[in-house]
């Protein structure tokens, strides 16, 4: 069944992210690399469970920067509440930590 899987993965097109089991993986490394390269996300799995993610670099620093997006609007939003008087904006997080990096 993840033959079959991994033959229509070869076909043009293919771009969703996938799990795989680990044996798999090794047998079809290089067809996975080239689908790391065009952006798709592989999780390897070793007896049903996640053991390991392959994703491109760019990928990484792009779900990498979400998150810290995220992290910061949460900051922002905690800090607006406790001070309802005078809200605090993202922009004005981002200038004290631009102030710190001097």
């Amino acid at each position: 069944m993840q033959e079959a899987r991994m033959v229509a993965m070869a076909g043009a097109g293919f771009n969703q992210n996938f799990s795989i089991g680990s044996f798999q993986a090794k047998t079809y490394f290089a067809e996975l690399l080239r689908k790391v390269e065009e952006g798709v996300v592989v999780t390897i799995t070793r007896n049903g469970h996640d053991v390991a993610v392959m994703q491109s670099p760019q990928k990484k620093q792009s779900n990498e920067a979400q998150l810290a997006w995220q992290r910061l609007m949460k900051v922002s939003k905690k800090i607006s509440s406790q001070n309802k008087k005078d809200p605090v904006t993202v922009e004005q997080i981002q200038s004290w930590r631009n102030e710190g990096l001097r």
